[in-house]
């Protein structure tokens, strides 16, 4: 029995080094790429280009470093929209909060209302629809995009509107159902039943005692979904062409030819994008990975 929970201990003590080691060189490898775009965005195009420093620091003193990559990169930042104009930088930012907000909202509302009536009402078609997201996240789905692009155009005739990007991202597909999913499950029913006896209605138990009590999980994956968004041009590449975003700029920038946009002013357009949401998630880390991890335990 001794040598049994010795080999268990042993087993257990390789797998948490192996996966220590592999975190620890996944991050050593993110932070190079992130501090070799920093110092190459501050680099001159003679110091990256024909002094060949494509690695190191910039050369000469911090005066002589490429600052102005960046107010060259704020001036002529434009992504040229489907009908031949352009949208600044302003636009684009303006678009990407807009985009960002209201998607990780709409998506995060679906997930809430639905986590919370599989909760809550313990039927077939709740178990139907758990057992439906966990195929969903496990089998991929492949195609869809041509078929939404369809229905979009010909069908709804919403394509690169507003309105059609709020009825795609209205889905509860995901891990998140599963987190929103625990969290309310985790709620005695005595709250819901007294509020029944004291008169209070469904929507009443929902908004006024259920939301309060799970606000710290909804608001973390509400963050979560903000800076996925805040990164995605796919979405806007395929159905808001005319509602460029950051993201979308950066896209259409790494693949352009413009000669004026070497190395350097490109990663500055990565920064520009990048540094906003590092800060946001440094000031928010804690909250993220607790609240999301008391929101899947189930007690």
């Amino acid at each position: 029995m001794k040598n049994k929970k010795s080999s268990i201990r042993k087993r257990f003590g390789l797998a948490n080094t192996f996966i220590i080691l592999f975190l620890a060189l996944f991050v050593v490898v993110e932070l190079t790429l992130f501090l070799w775009g920093l110092t190459t965005s501050v680099k001159t195009e003679i110091d990256f280009d024909w002094m060949k420093n494509t690695v190191g620091l910039p050369s000469g003193s911090i005066g002589e470093w490429g600052w102005d990559n960046f107010s060259y990169v704020i001036e002529k930042f434009a992504v040229e929209k489907p009908d031949g104009q352009y949208a600044q930088i302003l636009e684009t930012i303006f678009n990407t909060l807009f985009y960002s907000l209201t998607s990780a909202f709409m998506h995060i509302a679906a997930v809430v209302i639905t986590g919370y009536c599989v909760a809550k009402y313990n039927y077939r078609f709740s178990k139907f629809v758990y057992a439906m997201v966990l195929v969903i996240m496990t089998v991929p789905i492949i195609g869809s995009t041509p078929s939404m692009l369809v229905l979009l155009k010909k069908v709804l005739r919403v394509y690169d509107t507003w309105f059609s990007n709020f009825l795609m991202k209205f889905n509860f597909a995901g891990v998140y159902f599963m987190l929103m999913h625990a969290a309310f499950f985790r709620i005695p029913k005595d709250f819901s039943e007294a509020a029944t006896i004291d008169g209070a209605g469904e929507f009443t138990i929902f908004f006024r005692i259920m939301i309060p009590m799970v606000i710290p999980t909804i608001a973390t994956i509400f963050l979560i979904y903000f800076i996925d968004y805040w990164n995605d041009y796919n979405t806007v590449l395929l159905y808001l062409p005319s509602h460029p975003t950051l993201a979308y700029g950066v896209f259409k920038l790494s693949v352009s030819r413009d000669n004026m946009m070497n190395v350097p002013k490109r990663l500055v357009s990565c920064m520009l994008m990048a540094i906003p949401i590092l800060i946001l998630f440094l000031s928010f880390r804690n909250k993220i990975m607790g609240n999301v991890t008391s929101g899947g335990v189930k007690e």
